[in-house]
């Protein structure tokens, strides 16, 4: 067993500047989002292809939440209510994807890019590891939602007249992702491992958008 002397705890939001570091909003499919240099289509095909993502994320904080029941976790309760709610939000996008034209039917049998289908698969993988993996993932994933979510709005309506409430509420609801977050920093994680671990999550999630990049022609990936 190892020492616990010579390893250092900390909270998920010790990860905050690395999350900062590795913004999706750097990417380059949300800086055209933002510019307004994004066409209709390449909004469906993001609509599609993010839908898998997701549509997964549910079973992702459900991984966490068996974690935190082999422990008896007292934090198992707030888990499993975070992952009620990420089930919620499959509906509030496929309301998104309606204000761009595209069905239901079209978004459930779409089949994702080998990209994004592998940048999932990843986040499954590390949601698998230990409880504290699946909490740093999660972290990484929502730590910037609320900053992600606004600026998707105001591009929305800003530059490609999207301002409905079905275009806005799955956003709006990623306004309010606070109390998510306060769950996941009431883990104590291993610095170094954790580390590791957030990194990956954010590899992965930006090769999401990268595969919706390489979909729509844009180059600069």
């Amino acid at each position: 067993m190892r020492s616990l002397s010579s390893h250092s705890m900390t909270s998920p939001a010790t990860f905050d500047s690395l999350i900062a570091e590795m913004s999706l909003l750097k990417h380059p499919f949300y800086q055209k989002w933002s510019k307004g240099e994004l066409t209709l289509k390449d909004l469906q095909i993001y609509a599609k292809e993010y839908f898998h993502l997701v549509n997964r994320i549910p079973s992702i904080v459900e991984r966490v939440r068996v974690r935190a029941d082999e422990r008896n976790h007292a934090l198992a309760g707030m888990i499993e209510k975070n992952r009620i709610e990420e089930q919620e939000h499959v509906d509030l996008w496929k309301r998104f994807a309606k204000s761009l034209g595209v069905s239901e039917q079209e978004l459930i049998t779409y089949k994702p890019s080998a990209t994004v289908t592998a940048a999932v698969m990843e986040l499954e993988q590390l949601a698998d590891g230990t409880f504290e993996e699946g909490v740093i993932t999660m972290y990484s994933l929502e730590a910037e939602l609320p900053k992600i979510a606004k600026t998707k709005k105001e591009g929305l309506c800003e530059w490609y007249n999207l301002s409905s409430e079905d275009a806005q509420i799955y956003f709006d609801e990623h306004l309010k992702e606070e109390e998510h977050l306060q769950v996941w920093r009431g883990v104590g994680v291993d610095a170094k491992r954790g580390e590791t671990i957030a990194k990956r999550s954010l590899q992965a999630q930006n090769k999401v958008l990268d595969g919706v990049c390489e979909l729509c022609g844009i180059m600069s990936c």
